[in-house]
């Protein structure tokens, strides 16, 4: 990976020494959000692996979140400043951005939860990396909008096709309702009435006016990964117990 993302920077390197007026931008930022990709995915694993047992364990995660947020944030800049231009990332490297900020702070959560045997010192700051776990993760879920089934588009497999009109366009965006409903779930049985509802602290404005409901988007996250399993990936090894015990936690829950 790391020797992978090195030819990427020395590729851009190259780019960005050509003449000002014949530079792409976009292309630019595509290069330096794979190589971000790359470099960070070396980071994280040494994390997971580690079980986060350092001391600066959630520094070094605010930290990878920071950097797996550049490229966006530049995206936004440079867009404010040239007018006539417009950059963008392409869908899939920002449906990985949000997917890779999404699952590490899902694995932090899990893993110190499970360590403490979920009893919490600092709830405020596991609600703070829940909250935004489950934002990343729907941002990343609603990155492509889901396929339009019509007669004049067919698929050969009925199965493919009802999970596509679904969004679902990999064994990644299943894995992320099942991570987006757990989150959800154990922001609201172990962080008690703090999780109940809280305001989402995101930097996409979309969100800020907003409310997290973690029941409801729990409830809908797992719903939809029950009917996926249990309906199109029937028989393909995906296990539903442990969704539906946590949807059946969240079901009998009041909105109070």
């Amino acid at each position: 990976m790391l020797l992978k993302a090195s030819a990427i920077l020395k590729t851009l390197s190259d780019m960005c020494s050509e003449d000002e007026d014949t530079l792409n931008i976009t292309s630019c930022l595509q290069l330096y959000t794979k190589a971000i990709l790359d470099i960070t995915f070396f980071e994280e694993n040494l994390l997971v692996d580690g079980d986060f047992l350092d001391d600066d364990s959630l520094w070094k995660v605010k930290e990878l979140i920071d950097i797996l947020s550049e490229p966006e944030h530049l995206a936004k800049e440079s867009n404010q400043r040239q007018k006539p231009l417009f950059v963008d990332l392409d869908v899939e490297l920002l449906e990985c951005l949000h997917w890779r900020r999404g699952a590490l702070l899902y694995m932090y959560c899990h893993t110190v939860g499970e360590r403490a045997g979920w009893c919490l010192q600092d709830r405020s700051t596991f609600l703070k990396c829940l909250t935004d776990g489950v934002c990343y993760l729907v941002k990343m879920l609603k990155s492509r909008s889901p396929v339009h089934l019509s007669d004049e588009v067919s698929f050969q497999d009925k199965n493919t096709a009802t999970l596509l009109s679904e969004g679902m366009f990999s064994d990644i965006h299943i894995l992320a309702l099942m991570y987006c409903g757990e989150m959800c779930f154990w922001a609201l049985r172990y962080c008690s009435e703090e999780g109940r509802a809280t305001r989402l602290t995101s930097e996409n404005s979309d969100w800020s006016t907003k409310h997290l409901d973690f029941k409801e988007v729990g409830e809908k996250a797992l719903d939809k990964y029950i009917f996926s399993c249990e309906g199109p990936l029937s028989g393909q090894g995906w296990n539903t117990e442990k969704a539906k015990s946590m949807q059946d936690f969240l079901k009998k829950m009041t909105n109070s």
